[in-house]
């Protein structure tokens, strides 16, 4: 081979990798500046992903034949937990963002599914249908000391922790359609935050506690929603004929992202809010064609707005 071809081979890929990065979570360390974790289906299988808003690189970071959904970061954002479904089952895992180690956390027959990370690490919350319906448990982060929280005949889920993880939002079908309700950590003191006839779903508190954001079913297609954590001030946020779902709270607040179907397949975008939380404007985070879900923001010592 030509010996100044070779020569500027070499050159070229030097000059992409200082560019670029690497693109293999191998060679990832985490103090690098990712900023929300999704799934995505854009390989034809349902994998984690981590994307940095300001320099637009997108790194997947699993790599199974099953699919992988549902991702939680750690509060250190060292770890990801997120649902692995092969088959019919379920079952949560937790990966290093650097792809080092993937350790399973449950391991049961029945459903395990939709991991919360507390915002102190000390539990992850789970649904799990191992009591023949969706049902609310914590565990360790090391998967030890499952324990159920709620104990109903119908459908817990889509929980969200306080931001002192001392309470949980989550949606439930207890009285008819699916609303939202707030308990304490240990399942006691469950209150109705929401009464309509439509669904009410994923309730994200925002990091100071004043707000809990929300889907709700209640304008022909599902749009995102805020209100205070007692129920009231209940207001839409996104108004627009296609789909808005699936919204989480930027750590240091002001930005929410969400997914929506309005570019034609389901993308990322972020609603940038004002100090008394009314919407500025959205901005579209992810462009591809494949199916982009459950967006969550990488939790972060500072306010990067």
């Amino acid at each position: 081979m030509n010996r100044n071809f070779v020569i500027c081979l070499i050159s070229m890929c030097m000059i992409h990798i200082l560019r670029f990065g690497f693109q293999s979570s191998k060679n990832y360390n985490h103090t690098n500046r990712f900023d929300i974790a999704f799934n995505s289906d854009r390989t034809g299988n349902e994998e984690i992903y981590v994307i940095d808003l300001e320099g637009g690189q997108t790194l997947q970071i699993t790599s199974n034949t099953v699919l992988d959904y549902w991702p939680s970061w750690s509060p250190d954002g060292r770890w990801i937990a997120y649902s692995n479904r092969e088959g019919e089952n379920r079952d949560i895992f937790k990966i290093a963002l650097d792809g080092s180690e993937s350790v399973r956390l449950t391991s049961h027959e029945a459903r395990d599914l939709e991991p919360a990370w507390s915002g102190d690490g000390r539990k992850i919350a789970f649904t799990s249908m191992r009591d023949g319906n969706p049902e609310i448990y914590i565990m360790n982060p090391d998967g030890s000391d499952q324990i159920r929280v709620t104990d109903h005949a119908a459908v817990d889920t889509y929980m969200d922790w306080s931001p002192d993880c001392s309470e949980f939002v989550f949606c439930s079908n207890r009285d008819g359609n699916f609303e939202i309700y707030r308990m304490k950590a240990d399942g006691t003191g469950i209150q109705r935050l929401t009464v309509n006839d439509t669904n009410d779903w994923t309730p994200k508190w925002s990091p100071d506690g004043t707000q809990i954001v929300f889907v709700a079913e209640r304008d022909e297609n599902r749009q995102i929603y805020l209100m205070n954590p007692d129920g009231t001030d209940q207001r839409r946020i996104t108004n627009h004929s296609a789909t808005n779902f699936e919204p989480d709270w930027h750590p240091g607040g002001g930005r929410i992202v969400f997914v929506s179907s309005r570019s034609g397949s389901n993308d990322l975008y972020t609603a940038y809010l004002t100090e008394n939380d009314e919407l500025i404007r959205i901005q579209q985070v992810t462009t591809h064609p494949g199916s982009e879900r459950h967006p969550v923001w990488r939790p972060m010592e500072k306010d990067r707005r």
